[in-house]
């Protein structure tokens, strides 16, 4: 006697999309909703990018064909429009590490141009000794040592996380051991 085939289990109650539910949210998208990607694209290209080597057009196919292949899977507790969003950050971090792996390009950047003048050498040693003292204050917190490091290049919270290998949890306990300790620093007098 053959065992009796079970039917596939329903994606409704699962915590990731279907590739089919995906294609049937990235179809039914507005164009409204598409003219919001393709802006939060160019915000990518032109911040993190600097206007080369990927159109924002096309790191918005590749977030779209990303999903609708399984590469990238769909967390149904975001919308549709937030999920590419993430993905078209984390292809354009990507993108900006193997440069830098390969001596191409530079850490992404967004501060406004500096100041035609340069800092007195008074101005740059006094910047030395309070990045020393900073260092210092968390000299024995690696983890917080790696973060606000990466948050000085100008990386986002979720790619923090992913370049650490650490979770929201772990990345918002971080943050709050950063708060405490300045806010303790500075209660004790420290400048």
């Amino acid at each position: 006697m053959m065992p009796e085939a079970r039917p596939e289990p329903t994606s409704h109650g699962a915590l990731f999309a279907t590739p089919q539910e995906a294609r049937d949210a990235i179809d039914s998208l507005h164009k409204a909703d598409h003219a919001k990607l393709l802006v939060i694209a160019r915000g990518f290209a032109r911040t993190r990018l600097r206007n080369s080597v990927i159109s924002p057009e096309d790191l918005l196919h590749d977030a779209i064909v990303k999903t609708l292949d399984g590469r990238r899977r769909w967390n149904r507790k975001v919308s549709i429009l937030k999920h590419l969003d993430r993905v078209m950050e984390s292809d354009a971090g990507h993108v900006v590490e193997q440069q830098l792996a390969h001596g191409i390009g530079q850490l992404p950047d967004n501060r406004p141009e500096p100041p035609a003048q340069e800092p007195s050498p008074e101005a740059r040693l006094q910047a030395r000794d309070e990045f020393a003292d900073l260092v210092a204050l968390f000299s024995e917190d690696e983890t917080v040592l790696k973060l606000l490091r990466l948050k000085g290049h100008g990386y986002s919270a979720s790619e923090i996380q992913r370049e650490l290998g650490m979770g929201r949890t772990q990345y918002d306990t971080a943050t709050k051991r950063i708060r405490r300790r300045l806010a303790k620093h500075l209660a004790e007098g420290g400048q």
